[in-house]
């Protein structure tokens, strides 16, 4: 690839200041985006949509020279994992909804991150060995930005596993965009900035060694538009690029290894002090690379209004959760309410927490619990938890329900390490705040569609935003054992989602495909921002196929979510109702509050979609694509 500047258009996008590179791209693919984010993007072949203008440029690329949605998509991945590392990477999970034209047929790949072999009843309690070393009997939140806190990673794999399946490139060609960005340098982005500004489980982000050492000067985080260099990382994806997916596992090669030196590394020290982060090291060993497998699961489908939407497969709840609400919704007649009214975000709202409360009882990793999708979404059970709703109040407290052969829990036997001290149950830990804390504004998503009419919707992650605050070899480390429930949480879902060896924690993504009365391919979406995950996907699909607005406008609503935690809902555990602050949405907070939400709140949504609409009616503008303007994001096409 030739060096000279980057597209102008594509800075204003990405940071709105100039700026200088080594990469260069091809003018069409950059030309096609929306700087605004303001009208969607229009393209007859093909298009992606991902959280930065480099990625999204890198995947238009992959597409505009003949490589199918999961080519690009490996592209973007890449792409990302250097330029939005607080999001995803090389060393987090990723599951992808995957349309293949030519068979008709809807795939679900699953590469989350997972537990090691040896673990603890929760990431909190402590092994014999830590009581001696740590001094401490149980951990506070300081162990989930540790090393103690890193899962297994599952992204590589995932995406080996779905281009061996449907690629047309070969894997070698997909990294050159992203390799020269690492070293040659890229401008630090506004979203990246933000964050690195924020605190995290008791420091600063530029408190964290790794990060400060990368991306901060002192306490604060580089400007906007510095030029950012990761050497290190450019020599990884070398290796991926030359090696697959083997390289990044190989406990006989160089990334593993290293990954695993950096997080045992040290002696512990379970809290923050003035010399630096906690530290505590992980039961990981290099089996755990070894012994990772992506698969193949069957993805959640069922019919609502009229469409049939395709999500996401226990362990994640995502896709089980957006259509579980959206079932909700149809029985309520929101199709012929107005998006901006009062009684459209109470019904959605109250939609939502009806749903938070069963996904959180009942949905975790099916290789280690009975999980019952289809009793979830049965019609007499919806119907029958509908009946909770009313148009004048709003439900408290909120109680899960018991579908059929919901209360079943049947445990699979399995034959790897478990480590039960003991010491979680003896020595219980307790809220100091009210809400359930959790990151809401942390992964990424990517949506594409090829010139073939295939189609991926693909979610990726490193859990929290920049997960564990640590990296190796450049490379940001996850910390998903953050999400399997504490054994002395408020929240329902014990013991479906409580730490086990070799589990995965279940989580909110729910990349979906949304498919119209012929069958035909009509939407691609999916979302980065925690808990919420599935009210931004669903409140996207209504957006689309009920109130005809464009994928971008869609995105661009002002957001409602039911998936926040609190210990005091009106003096009860309970689902908070929450409107996204400084939007119309945050206007019907009086209106709602007249209805009786016993915990509503106006608030940060930081939502990150991306969605691809299929126009079947234009010969011109064949797709029309968005992205979320609270993040750094675009999409392109041709």
């Amino acid at each position: 690839m030739s060096s000279s500047n980057l597209k102008s258009l594509s800075i204003a996008i990405a940071l709105a200041i100039g700026f200088t590179s080594q990469v260069s791209y091809g003018s069409a693919c950059s030309d096609s985006a929306d700087p605004t984010r303001t009208n969607p993007v229009k393209a007859k072949n093909f298009m992606v949509s991902a959280a930065h203008p480099l990625a999204t440029e890198a995947g238009c690329e992959v597409l505009a020279n003949g490589g199918t949605a999961i080519d690009a998509a490996v592209a973007v991945q890449a792409t990302l994992t250097v330029v939005e590392p607080e999001a995803s990477g090389l060393a987090g999970g990723s599951i992808i909804t995957y349309w293949d034209k030519a068979n008709k047929r809807v795939h679900f790949y699953e590469g989350l991150s997972r537990a090691p072999a040896a673990v603890t009843d929760g990431l909190r309690t402590a092994t014999e060995e830590d009581v001696l070393n740590c001094g401490v009997d149980a951990f506070t939140s300081a162990v989930e930005v540790t090393g103690r806190a890193f899962g297994v990673p599952g992204t590589v794999k995932v995406l080996d596993l779905v281009h061996q399946l449907h690629g047309n490139k070969n894997w070698n060609e997909l990294f050159e965009e992203s390799i020269v960005l690492a070293e040659g340098g890229f401008p630090m982005p506004q979203y990246m900035n933000t964050v690195l500004g924020e605190s995290t489980r008791g420091l600063e982000r530029c408190q964290y060694t790794d990060l400060r050492n990368r991306y901060c000067d002192g306490d604060t985080p580089k400007p906007v538009g510095t030029t950012l260099f990761n050497p290190e990382l450019a020599q990884v994806l070398r290796e991926v690029r030359d090696g697959g997916a083997d390289a990044f596992y190989d406990p006989q090669g160089t990334i593993a290894p290293a990954i695993l030196d950096r997080i045992t590394q040290g002696q512990c020290k379970p809290a923050h002090d003035a010399n630096g982060p906690a530290m505590i090291p992980s039961l990981m060993t290099l089996d755990d690379f070894a012994n990772y497998e992506a698969r193949e699961r069957d993805p959640i489908c069922d019919t609502v209004f009229g469409h049939t939407i395709c999500s996401s497969a226990p362990p994640a709840f995502g896709g089980t959760a957006v259509i579980y609400m959206l079932k909700l919704m149809e029985r309520g007649g929101i199709k012929w309410m107005s998006p901006n009214s009062a009684e459209y975000y109470h019904l959605a709202i109250e939609s939502s927490r009806l749903t938070q409360w069963d996904r959180r009882e009942y949905i975790g990793d099916p290789d280690y619990n009975y999980i019952p999708v289809n009793g979830l979404l049965d019609k007499q059970y919806l119907k029958s938890r509908f009946e909770l709703f009313s148009p004048f109040s709003s439900v408290n407290p909120i109680v899960f329900g018991n579908p059929p052969r919901g209360k079943k829990i049947k445990r699979k036997r399995r034959q790897h390490q478990y480590y039960d001290y003991g010491y979680g149950y003896d020595y219980p830990y307790y809220h100091n705040a009210n809400d359930l804390t959790e990151d809401n504004d942390m992964t990424s998503h990517i949506s594409i569609v090829d010139r073939y009419g295939n189609a991926l919707s693909m979610t990726t992650t490193n859990n929290t935003t920049f997960g564990s605050q640590m990296e190796a070899r450049g490379i940001a480390l996850n910390n998903v054992q953050s999400n399997f429930t504490r054994l002395d949480s408020i929240s329902p879902g014990k013991p479906v989602n409580i730490m086990e060896s070799m589990k995965k924690a279940r989580t909110s993504t729910a990349p979906t495909l949304v498919f119209d009365r012929k069958g035909r391919l009509k939407l691609v979406v999916g979302a980065a921002g925690g808990g919420p995950i599935p009210d931004y996907v669903a409140q996207t699909i209504m957006g689309v196929i009920l109130h005809g607005l464009d994928p971008q406008n869609a995105i661009n609503q002002g957001h409602f979510s039911g998936q926040g935690l609190t210990s005091n809902c009106a003096g009860e555990i309970g689902a908070r109702s929450e409107l996204e602050e400084n939007t119309s949405a945050a206007d019907f907070e009086t209106a709602l509050s007249g209805l009786g939400h016993p915990c509503l709140r106006s608030g940060r949504l930081r939502s990150g979609l991306t969605a691809i609409e299929v126009n079947h009616r234009s010969r011109r503008a064949k797709l029309l694509g968005g992205a979320d303007p609270r993040r750094d994001g675009v999409a392109m096409g041709l």
